[in-house]
């Protein structure tokens, strides 16, 4: 069997970018990599290929979209381990991308480039995230996109910025990125306001800065829900600054777990994290 882990990767905001090149398209934007993530185990096999998430049997045609680019004609058993929920705007579906990839790098003999381009693609075209793996490919807490696509056709900086502790709650239903995107009025509120993040975005920001660009673009975009919309109000009469995760009915705060129980309440559903710059690697090889 052989092991990989991908942190998470939250975007914070974002501009969408879609060229007649998949390593060229992606976003710009500014994202949070986080400690939780996703471990895939592989095991290769005969027959059908079988993927599991967290137990249960999946289509999941983002990782096979993965196998298939890294290793066609050969099937594997895959178990994914997501410590997140997907759909949440915590760029699940890309760590688990990345880390499958990781996984079969190791078993063909493929380099940790080949990893990522196969994790970006399959992002791309089968409708997941479209700047998460640029962002995980960049070993930085709080890398910045400046501009969109995989490296290095993409370019990724770093800030110099860290969370010790973050605070991620989840608030309602899962989010379709393909189906917010698909929406030519609301794409085009995001770019609009996307541009204008990145803009007023530079290179060092401070902590204060990354929540108020974050805050401004998820109104301004129109992607905010009115379950996000009224925990950030009841945090931020608290005294707790928070955000939107992209793309999901989810926050983020740097306030503590407890805290942030003591303000929403135990019905809601909370994880707790810090940022890292740790990079996604192989855990345990066969």
């Amino acid at each position: 069997m052989t092991s990989a882990f991908c942190p998470a990767h939250i975007t914070c905001f974002f501009r969408p970018v879609i060229t007649d090149s998949i390593l060229k398209s992606g976003s710009r934007g500014v994202g949070i990599r986080l400690t939780a993530g996703t471990t895939v185990h592989i095991d290769e096999i005969r027959g059908n290929t079988k993927v599991l998430i967290n137990g249960k049997a999946d289509d999941a045609k983002i990782t096979r979209h993965v196998l298939e680019h890294m290793a066609q004609d050969r099937c594997f058993e895959v178990d994914v381990e997501s410590s997140l929920p997907l759909g949440q705007g915590f760029g699940m579906s890309a760590a688990g991308a990345v880390a499958a990839a990781l996984c079969l790098a190791e078993i063909t003999g493929k380099s940790r480039d080949e990893a990522f381009e196969a994790a970006h693609t399959a992002e791309v075209v089968c409708g997941g995230g479209l700047g998460d793996v640029a962002g995980l490919m960049h070993e930085g807490d709080v890398p910045k996109r400046v501009k969109e696509g995989l490296p290095p056709f993409g370019r990724v900086v770093g800030q110099n910025i860290s969370f010790e502790r973050m605070t991620l709650v989840v608030l309602g239903q899962k989010l379709s990125t393909a189906g917010v995107l698909g929406d030519n009025s609301k794409l085009k509120r995001i770019c609009e306001a996307g541009d204008a993040a990145m803009d007023d975005f530079p290179d060092h920001a401070t902590k204060e800065l990354l929540f108020k660009i974050s805050n401004r673009f998820s109104s301004e975009a129109g992607v905010r829900g009115p379950e996000v919309a009224e925990a950030m109000k009841i945090l931020s009469e608290n005294g707790i600054r928070s955000s939107m995760c992209m793309l999901g009915n989810s926050i983020f705060t740097d306030a503590s777990y407890e805290e942030v129980r003591a303000v929403l309440g135990d019905d809601k559903i909370i994880f707790s994290a810090s940022s890292t710059d740790k990079p996604a690697s192989v855990i345990r090889k066969a």
